[in-house]
């Protein structure tokens, strides 16, 4: 597959995904959900789509521990919930695309976000020490 023709098929597929999943699918597992990007394999046959939740972040410091495993657990099922109704989107899929081999669907966390801010936090720390260099 050309290299325009995979891009134009990736952004249709998470204009869709981002119009039926909010509205049509009923799964408690998801929740307020961002699809950040997609990559369509070469040959077509699979689009692996990386979601987020919505306003989940990276939190630094002991006392956000909780809340960064709490994040990660709704996240953790939300992507279940996303594999377990792939062969549904799938079928939407189908009614929208105009290709005639459809990927199929495959969902995982996108860790983008969470590892830029960890390193800007780094980088930040890093900044406000004090320097070992003596005069």
């Amino acid at each position: 597959m050309q290299p325009i023709r995979r891009a134009r098929l990736e952004a249709v597929i998470l204009e869709e995904l981002s119009k039926v999943v909010p509205r049509e699918l009923k799964d408690p597992r998801i929740t307020s959900v961002t699809f950040t990007g997609c990559q369509v394999t070469p040959d077509g046959s699979q689009a692996t789509v990386l979601v987020t939740l919505l306003g989940a972040h990276a939190l630094e410091g002991d006392e956000n521990a909780k809340a960064r495993e709490e994040n990660e657990k709704k996240l953790n099922a939300c992507i279940k919930g996303l594999n377990s109704s792939s062969g549904f989107l799938r079928r939407h899929l189908a009614s929208a695309l105009t290709v005639r081999h459809i990927p199929t669907v495959v969902f995982k966390a996108d860790k983008g976000f969470e590892n830029t801010y960890r390193v800007h936090e780094l980088l930040k720390k890093i900044s406000t020490e004090p320097s070992s260099e003596g005069n």
